[in-house]
């Protein structure tokens, strides 16, 4: 086993136990990626003063000039078509929205659910056989960094642009 001290991060709030363990470094990363999840159970609407007991880590990366908006307020700016191809079009916003917004290189199956959840959209009942179609027959995304990640690739990009112009 490595002699580098772990990091222990535990958070609960209405029913939900988080607990993070292991390198100062991993539990910073796992911070970043749930910072939205935190701060909306602590009722905060924008990044601020971390309100955090004394015993949890601060934030590692430096605070951002504006928040990025939350994915249902990102999905209500651009409506989805109905019908065919809906499902589609959603797990391409979701994806455009992490990578565009949230600075996520690569997204994974979770991910996407997650923003589903987020906006109150049912979830695709077979969301890895959607991003195949995706991703091998429309060429709309491409293989990420590792087994199970993927990115837009630049016609997916394009795809997003063109369809989803926010109309506020």
């Amino acid at each position: 086993m490595s002699e580098a001290p772990q990091t222990v991060f535990k958070f609960t709030a209405e029913g939900v136990d988080l607990e993070f363990a292991g390198t100062e470094a991993f539990v910073e990363q796992q911070l970043e990626r749930f910072r939205p999840f935190l701060e909306g159970a602590v009722g905060l609407t924008t990044r601020g003063p971390a309100a955090a007991s004394p015993a949890e880590a601060p934030p590692a990366a430096p605070e951002p000039e504006a928040p990025a908006p939350g994915f249902a307020q990102f999905a209500a700016e651009r409506p989805v078509r109905p019908g065919r191809g809906a499902i589609q079009d959603s797990i391409m916003m979701a994806i455009y929205f992490l990578q565009s917004e949230q600075n996520r290189k690569d997204v994974n199956a979770r991910d996407i659910i997650h923003c589903f959840q987020m906006a109150g959209w049912e979830e695709p009942k077979n969301l890895h056989n959607a991003l195949g179609v995706l991703k091998r027959n429309l060429g709309l995304l491409q293989e990420g960094s590792q087994r199970g990640l993927y990115q837009l690739s630049p016609l997916g990009v394009q795809h997003v642009e063109s369809r989803f112009r926010p109309v506020r």
